[in-house]
């Protein structure tokens, strides 16, 4: 769409967005799991406090990984990052089912059913 062969150079669109929307997710995720651990635990399901903390530490992580990735992609650890950032990209849609987060699909499934009908 934009004629942009890979590799990007430093200061490409891809580039630049991925690096920005990176950070931002380490940042919120880190910035949600303080807020989390500060607010009343009586006012949401206590049996769930523990995973949700854990999924966006799992979120959060993967972010970082990917930038980690970005940043030493080019050296002799690239190997085990990948492996280590692809681990934890299957564990996030591993678990995501299980979680809150699933709402994102059911919520997708209906607006594509709903678009279906054709009013």
């Amino acid at each position: 769409m934009f004629d942009m062969p890979a590799p990007y150079g430093l200061v490409s669109l891809p580039k630049l967005l991925s690096l920005s929307g990176g950070l931002l997710l380490v940042v919120g995720c880190f910035e949600m799991i303080r807020l989390k651990l500060r607010s009343d635990r009586t006012l949401g399901a206590a049996c769930a406090f523990g995973g949700e903390v854990a999924f966006v530490g799992l979120l959060g992580f993967t972010g970082f990984s990917g930038l980690a990735l970005y940043a030493f992609g080019q050296t002799a650890r690239m190997p085990v990052l990948l492996s280590i950032h692809l681990g934890s990209v299957l564990a996030f849609f591993l678990l995501t089912p299980f979680t809150k987060m699933v709402h994102g699909f059911y919520r997708l499934t209906a607006l594509t059913a709903d678009a279906g009908r054709g009013d």
